[in-house]
């Protein structure tokens, strides 16, 4: 088992959430993504009662569709959070440029009195 920094983590888990999340979401709750999963898993048994073939499609999209109406509440919960750390990770790289950035180098094709022969 591999270790990942919580840092890592926790960015690779918020770039997920905001690719998929707010899409599916839009402002809902938990509890609507879950009344809407059981709804849409009524009318595949419904729909493909005689027929297993079409009805488990019908049901991965269900899923598929609750996972992402469910990850998209969880971003609008975390959305403060993830934009704090964006904040401070841009800050960090920032002081870090300015202690360790590039150096302005003199032109090499200009010659002066330093550089000529």
């Amino acid at each position: 088992m591999t270790h990942r920094p919580p840092l890592i983590g926790a960015l690779a888990v918020a770039a997920m959430l905001l690719l998929a999340g707010p899409a599916f979401a839009e402002g809902k709750t938990s509890a609507q993504c879950g009344h809407e999963f059981d709804q849409c898993q009524t009318a595949c048994n419904t729909d493909h009662k005689s027929d297993a073939s079409k009805r488990a499609p019908c049901v991965a999209r269900c899923s598929a569709l609750y996972a992402a109406c469910d990850a998209g509440v969880a971003y609008d919960k975390a959305k403060p959070w993830i934009e704090e750390q964006a904040k401070k990770t841009k800050r960090f790289f920032d002081e870090l440029m300015k202690k360790h950035g590039p150096k302005k180098q003199s032109d090499p094709a200009k010659k002066d009195k330093s550089n000529s022969i």
